[in-house]
């Protein structure tokens, strides 16, 4: 299989047909062979039941259905872990990505890029519940993570099959997917992509999901930088804390001997074994990340979703 077309779905049923008779115009008028795979993620829309019988009548068509809803996350996850294609395209569901986008973006992979980000800079969105939000939370990323993309939230993301094996996503972690692709030293471009108005359906994003953002970010920042190595964190915090302690303690032993101040009308003191008792916890939990590292390294991954139905798989892509 050359290409593989990824879609998370949630609540999008009335977008389902639309897009799918564009998206197969424009894969056909490419010349190579390729598959659609339409995650639902647990959508309560009637959108299931249409995705059933639309992969009865689009042979090129599978279809994941979780049992409920584990978010876009979990879809892309399930969506890259039964891709047969050789290149990999994601986009949104809800109509405003451009399938005719795909080929120009494929092409850029023929280039020798192994990761092309779709980047929305004539955003058709609302300002102050979306574009807003999103121009704040993509400077934040770059600020703090260095990336060298600008359109984070995009989702029309092509890449090469050897990229989307490496990655293990969870949490709420496709905003960060750029991210994770150039930690694994991959090449990566950005093209600019057509954005439309919404036409069908409603929005399923708001503001509640800005702080989200920033708790996931904190998890890249810390994984990028330390998830091999989490006692530099941990245990470095610990070192500066314990020699914060021993600083404050030897202040307090020459206020008790030079100034004749007594430890029992000294604050200090207290200060200094609050900051050697939290040292010594901090250089300990370093220690036990270290050993969660080693585990989960070692150990079998497991999937983050529950599947429900899987249709036109074969019994080869469903091991």
């Amino acid at each position: 299989m050359d290409i593989t077309v990824l879609l998370p779905i949630y609540n999008e049923r009335e977008n389902l047909v639309p897009l799918l008779t564009e998206l197969q115009g424009v894969l056909r008028e490419m010349g190579r062979s390729y598959e659609i795979i339409a995650v639902d993620d647990g959508s309560s829309d009637g959108g299931p039941a249409l995705l059933e019988k639309l992969a009865q009548e689009y042979p090129m068509l599978r279809v994941i259905l979780f049992r409920r809803n584990a978010g876009q996350t979990a879809a892309f996850e399930a969506g890259f872990r039964h891709a047969s294609g050789n290149v990999i395209v994601t986009m949104d569901s809800d109509g405003q990505n451009d399938p005719r986008d795909i080929p120009q973006m494929i092409g850029l992979l023929d280039k020798g890029y192994d990761f092309v980000a779709g980047r929305r800079k004539n955003r058709k969105d609302g300002f102050f519940l979306r574009k807003f939000p999103s121009m704040i939370a993509n400077r934040i990323i770059r600020w703090v993570t260095k990336t060298t993309l600008h359109d984070l939230g995009c989702s029309l993301k092509v890449y090469r099959r050897e990229i989307t094996d490496e990655l293990r996503l969870y949490g709420e972690m496709h905003r960060f997917i750029g991210v994770l692709v150039e930690g694994l030293g991959a090449r990566v471009i950005e093209f600019d992509v057509n954005h439309r108005p919404r036409s069908r359906g409603v929005s399923k994003y708001g503001l509640s999901r800005t702080f989200k953002v920033v708790l996931d970010l904190i998890t890249v920042w810390f994984m990028r930088g330390f998830q091999t190595k989490p006692i530099y964190v941990f245990g470095g915090t610990g070192i500066v804390l314990m020699l914060a302690g021993l600083a404050a303690s030897a202040f307090v032993l020459y206020e008790k001997f030079a100034l004749g101040i007594w430890v029992h009308k000294n604050p200090l003191f207290i200060l200094s074994v609050i900051f050697a008792v939290i040292g010594v916890q901090f250089f300990g939990l370093g220690l036990i990340a270290e050993m969660n590292i080693r585990t989960y390294f070692e150990s079998q991954t497991k999937p983050t979703y529950l599947i429900k139905t899987k249709l036109n798989f074969s019994q080869k892509q469903t091991a």
